[in-house]
């Protein structure tokens, strides 16, 4: 299972956070947007997974993503998106 809170605390997220213009691309990317769609068909509620989270129960969101991975769409789309930030 995937540590979300080393991931967001991790260098790389905080050089995101500080970048808008990386952010704001990384968003408005179509793979990203993809990745999104796919991770609420999974979820039901994707902004409600991620609130939950957030609070400390990533169960959900973490299953999810660990489906999403396992597609050969979605593993592509997550390569992609990674590409991208390099």
């Amino acid at each position: 299972m995937p540590n979300f809170e080393g991931i967001l605390k991790g260098k790389q997220a905080a050089e995101l956070m500080g970048d808008t213009a990386k952010l704001q691309k990384l968003r408005d990317a179509p793979e990203t947007q993809r990745v999104f769609s796919m991770l609420s068909q999974t979820t039901g509620d994707l902004e409600a997974a991620a609130q939950r989270a957030a609070q400390g129960d990533a169960a959900q969101l973490t299953d999810a993503i660990r489906q999403l991975m396992q597609d050969p769409e979605g593993a592509k789309l997550i390569q992609k998106m990674k590409d991208s930030l390099k």
